[in-house]
């Protein structure tokens, strides 16, 4: 490595350490010049040649030269010594760091929480999300989602919620599960203002994986709130579809009677979600999904009737709860 003595004169050509310097200045008696003076090298292959105008563009010039030298110097011998498996190590070691910071909370990586919070309110809809299937004697009246709520594990029952609209006209009712069974559904009661209706069927007829989801507070919900509505859009051969998206608004008269200030948002839904839960990112229901306005002129316009007026009608057939 060159090792560098620099010496600035007034005028004239200094060589030190294979750099040869020249310093552009004027005698003190004569005029200044605008002319540069041309670069001298000296004549060994390894010197270099610096025009400099000033102290700073001197130091600019070396440093660079000197930067290039040393870092492919260091460049080499380190590359030299590090083989594959130190390689391996300390990428193992900066993972592990990395996920241990992450783990902490030090280092929040959000599209990864995101994706993980948005994956567990899948399994507990999964194991809460049923379809209701509608009857008048044999013949079909109508279907669509439910969201189980509570279980009854001494009387050996689960209750669900779904719309008052999705019973209506019926005199007996299935709840049908993800893998095509079903057991038939006793309906507890039903508010068409409110549009909830309130069944239960026996435990004995359900699947082991049946797991009630816990009712938030719709109260909490607000604008820009990400939220993720479930249920059977356009009947069973779509069941459990989970679509995501924002809440647009809160409180829309969507009647214009005041009785009902449903929680609007652009999560897709469809005939058959009717009944089906809006979850928000914590895994808990804030809204029951009721309806959607579609036009030529209009999209993604979804109402839900909030959780906390759900729970009024819930507790008036639901003595349980």
């Amino acid at each position: 490595m060159k090792k560098f003595i620099v010496m600035l004169g007034v005028v004239g050509l200094a060589v030190f350490g294979g750099f040869a310097i020249r310093s552009i200045s004027a005698e003190t008696t004569t005029a200044p010049t605008t002319t540069a003076e041309a670069i001298t090298t000296s004549s060994s292959a390894d010197d270099s040649a610096f025009l400099y105008a000033d102290l700073d563009d001197l130091i600019d010039q070396i440093y660079q030269e000197v930067y290039d030298e040393v870092y492919q110097e260091i460049y080499q011998t380190a590359s030299a010594a590090v083989d594959e498996a130190m390689v391996e190590e300390i990428y193992a070691q900066v993972l592990s760091d990395l996920e241990g910071a992450i783990a902490s909370g030090s280092v929040s990586v959000v599209a990864n929480e995101l994706q993980e919070r948005v994956d567990a309110v899948v399994g507990i809809a999964d194991a809460a999300v049923v379809g209701v299937s509608t009857y008048a004697g044999s013949e079909g009246v109508a279907l669509g989602s439910g969201v189980v709520y509570r279980d009854d594990a001494v009387a050996g029952y689960y209750y669900l919620v779904t719309n008052e609209h999705v019973v209506d006209g019926g005199d007996n009712f299935r709840v049908v599960f993800a893998d095509g069974s079903e057991t038939t559904a006793e309906l507890l009661g039903a508010d068409p203002v409110v549009d909830i209706a309130v069944l239960r069927f026996a435990a004995s007829g359900a699947p082991a994986t049946i797991v009630p989801s816990t009712l938030g507070d719709s109260d909490d919900v607000s604008t820009g709130m990400i939220v993720l509505a479930c249920g059977n859009p356009r009947g069973y051969d779509f069941y459990g579809s989970l679509t995501m998206g924002v809440v647009a608004g809160t409180d829309r008269d969507v009647a214009g009677d005041g009785v009902v200030l449903y929680i609007q948002h652009d999560a897709s839904i469809n005939s058959g979600n009717s009944g089906g839960p809006l979850y928000g990112l914590d895994g808990r229901v804030i809204g029951i999904n009721v309806s959607k306005f579609a036009t030529t002129d209009i999209e993604g316009m979804g109402f839900a009737i909030p959780i906390n007026a759900v729970k009024s009608v819930i507790a008036a057939f639901d003595s349980g709860f």
